[in-house]
């Protein structure tokens, strides 16, 4: 049936597949080699290009795919180790090479040569048992159940024992191998939230879910085992409001960079929306998969599931029927955009518990989170074609990065870190949370409570932020904090581009590559302002600098509002108007106006 449906619905992506499974043929296995990488991560490479070659030979029947395969195969087969020291042969090399081979033995069985067939099962079994160990006693990712590591990894071991489920010698132990894999995806299931965001950012959204659905995808098949959990069904809405403006679409500017990774998706996505449009008659994550490979903006990592979980019966739907804004309600993200013409403006407000409100509330260990930014209250914006206020991508895990507020200088629970220290913020059961929501199509008013992300020891006793987007192209930030004495308060505003301060009409302007921005403090009273570069750390804890826009003044009470305006380079883009009254602040931007209404401050 598939070898039909090439030539027809899935003509398409079988041209992508056969284009990489040609380059695979050409290009050969690459060597053994030990560097500085004690992951040893190039090997995932390794193991993601068999399938490619396999499947390739099962449509066509041509040995020159069998061949490579086989060549590939026996190349995984041949290196000493999967992984260096602690790594070796149990974290994510390992996973990688393990589903693999699994695939290559399982799929060309019949049409491998005896001592082929006998290397891979060898290496199955070999490495299988010591992923095993790993996944019961020895790795760190052992019980992460909302971390990709351990995905990865089960989802190789449950591969490799399906692989070998039917061996007479060791069929009862990879069973053991299968059964272990599916309790920890059920584990996982039973520890997202019900929202479909993720803790760890677009990017690793991308190879979790990757790694999850070929588990799921084995598991329905083999098991009679499918996923249960309410996260999956809203889970391609993330990645839809988390892409930028369409329009605006390059090789290296795709998504929303909030937690670690870049603005691009590292893994698909395009068969990942795939199968979730299948599985839930979604419209618009077919669209999103189709416009994405039509631009050429797909990762090709496991494009072959492109023809295996593209169901062509189902419809493809743009979003432009979709309201444009979203609460992902356990991570408190809120993702509001201006329309869905492609050229909209968008702006991204994070303001809850660092795993999500369920995981933060039910573990009382670190499950995953070490990905994660200290970065309640942080925004970003695009507007005008491109970013103005943007995120710090992977670094060091600093609240002096985001764009939120430091008390004397020192940022919120977690911080400090390579990694987010998770367990700071679960033994404070620290819940920041969006307060409320209100949108329309002329403006939208968000609020978030970021008080409880921050040591309870810096006396921070309120800490609200009001966002007034006044559609397209203003962006109002209202801050209402409170303090048990007079500590030294920072707000930070991260440009994309620099610019200038101008100290007499307390605006900051930068221009873009297409855009003009303008920052303008409408309550300069006892604030101190400048623009430079700020030290930061990068991912590997070396100095580095990120420019800011840097807003301080004295507790105990800080009431401070920044209006944002954008428009076309070279355009001077519209002043708001601030006039303050007894129970509200009022802003007016050209006609348009949007207030916030003062329950305790002001």
């Amino acid at each position: 049936m598939l070898r039909d449906a090439i030539q027809t619905t899935h003509l398409v992506p079988w041209q992508s597949v056969k284009r990489w499974a040609d380059s695979f043929v050409k290009q050969g296995p690459p060597a053994y080699k030990e560097n500085s990488d004690t992951e040893q991560l190039w090997q995932r490479e390794v193991g993601n290009k068999q399938p490619f070659l396999a499947i390739a030979y099962l449509l066509t029947g041509d040995k020159t795919y069998r061949d490579a395969a086989a060549r590939w195969a026996l190349a995984s087969c041949s290196y000493p180790t999967w992984g260096l020291g602690s790594y070796a042969n149990s974290d994510l090399a390992a996973g990688h090479q393990l589903f693999g081979l699994a695939l290559v033995y399982d799929w060309l069985y019949g049409a491998l040569e005896t001592e082929e067939r006998s290397a891979i099962r060898n290496t199955l079994i070999a490495r299988g048992r010591l992923m095993h160990t790993a996944a019961t006693s020895k790795m760190y990712w052992r019980n992460s159940f909302l971390q990709n590591h351990l995905w990865v990894n089960v989802t190789g071991l449950a591969a490799a024992g399906l692989a070998l489920f039917d061996d007479p010698e060791a069929g009862g132990e990879t069973m053991e191998w299968i059964a272990l894999a599916l309790e920890k995806m059920r584990r996982t299931e039973a520890a997202l939230g019900p929202d479909g965001a993720s803790h760890e950012g677009v990017a690793y959204w991308t190879y979790g879910v990757e790694y999850m659905l070929k588990f799921w995808r084995l598991a329905e098949a083999l098991l009679g085992q499918d996923l249960h959990s309410e996260w999956w069904q809203h889970t391609a809405a993330y990645r839809l409001y988390m892409s930028v403006p369409r329009a605006a679409w390059t090789r290296t500017n795709l998504i929303v960079d909030i937690a670690d990774g870049p603005r691009v998706d590292w893994y698909g996505p395009d068969f990942l929306l795939r199968d979730l449009a299948r599985r839930f008659r979604d419209p618009q994550a077919q669209w999103l998969a189709a416009e994405l490979e039509s631009r050429g903006f797909t990762q090709y990592s496991a494009a072959w599931l492109n023809l295996l979980w593209y169901d062509p019966t189902l419809q493809p739907e743009p979003p432009e029927g979709l309201r444009p804004w979203k609460h992902f309600k356990d991570m408190d993200i809120v993702s509001t955009r201006s329309d869905w013409s492609g050229n909209e403006s968008l702006v991204v407000f994070k303001c809850g518990p660092a795993i999500g409100r369920k995981a933060t509330m039910e573990f009382d260990y670190d499950p995953g989170g070490g990905h994660v930014h200290p970065d309640s209250g942080h925004f970003v914006l695009f507007g005008a074609g491109e970013w103005l206020i943007r995120d710090d991508q992977y670094a060091w895990k600093l609240t002096s990065h985001h764009n939120t507020l430091l008390v004397d200088g020192k940022g919120q629970l977690g911080e400090g870190a390579q990694w987010f220290r998770t367990i700071e913020a679960i033994r404070q059961r620290a819940n920041p949370r969006i307060i409320s929501v209100e949108a329309s199509e002329e403006v939208d008013r968000i609020s978030g409570d970021v008080t409880e992300a921050y040591p309870p020891a810096l006396g921070l006793k309120r800490f609200v932020r009001h966002l007034l987007f006044i559609k397209p192209d203003v962006l109002v930030v209202v801050d209402d904090i409170e303090t048990g004495g007079a500590n030294n308060l920072e707000l930070r505003f991260h440009p994309e581009n620099r610019g200038e301060w101008n100290k007499d009409e307390h605006v900051f302007r930068a221009q873009g590559k297409t855009s003009a921005l303008r920052l303008e403090l409408l309550t300069p009273s006892g604030v101190t302002v400048w623009a430079g570069d700020a030290e930061g750390r990068d991912r590997s804890g070396q100095t580095m600098s990120l420019y800011a826009v840097r807003m301080a003044a004295s507790g105990p009470v800080w009431c401070n509002a920044v209006a944002l305006s954008w428009g076309p380079s070279g355009e001077e883009p519209v002043k708001v108007q601030f006039r303050p009254e007894r129970d509200q602040w009022v802003f007016d931007a050209g006609g348009r106006t949007a207030a916030v209404e003062w329950t305790s401050g002001g």
